[in-house]
């Protein structure tokens, strides 16, 4: 596994080594902690990790390991990520220079849309993606109430459970009124 994640890290890892794109290399939660290891990404700013199934147990692991703290760019859609990977993110100190966080194509629910919205710390979040989640109207309303996140341009959460009546109000709701872009 390690040979393997040196090579994956040779090749995608940018020249000017601020960007690591790992998308659909299914790396999972035990690549990742390989990779967390290689002292060649201490400087990356920007991360894909999309369909790489890393799961919860690969969200804990990337805010908590300090080699990712100068992360302000997360695509993590495809992974396998639910409420408490969700919560690991959204409460770590490490990944607080985040300003695009990618969650599309996960398993967020209600349940994960609730802690986002009610217990965010990234404050420098400027854009999310949430398609794809399965967020019904209780989330939906809840994220689109929520005060937490001070610096949010843009949006993306269709594709979703919420009704045509919940996604109605949402629009109007303060969270997503004062957006640039919305796609509900």
């Amino acid at each position: 596994l390690i040979e393997a994640m040196t090579k994956v890290v040779d090749d995608r890892l940018a020249a000017n080594g601020k960007e690591l794109n790992l998308k659909g290399c299914c790396v999972g939660n035990n690549g990742l902690q390989v990779i967390g290891e290689d002292p060649r990404i201490a400087g990356i700013k920007r991360l894909n990790l999309g369909g790489n199934k890393i799961g919860d147990a690969g969200a804990h692991y990337l805010a908590e390991t300090e080699v990712f703290s100068k992360l302000n760019w997360l695509e993590l859609g495809g992974n396998d990520l639910g409420p408490e990977g969700i919560r690991a993110l959204i409460k770590s100190q490490v990944l607080s220079k985040l300003k695009s966080l990618n969650l599309y194509r996960n398993y967020l629910k209600d349940e994960g849309a609730l802690i986002l919205a009610n217990e965010n710390t990234l404050e420098k979040i400027e854009e999310m993606d949430l398609a794809q989640n399965e967020i019904g109207d209780e989330g939906m309303l809840a994220l689109s109430n929520s005060k937490l996140f001070p610096n949010l341009v843009a949006v993306y959460i269709d594709n979703n459970f919420a009704g045509r009546e919940a996604r109605a109000s949402a629009r109007l709701n303060p969270n997503f009124k004062k957006l640039q872009s919305l796609n509900l």
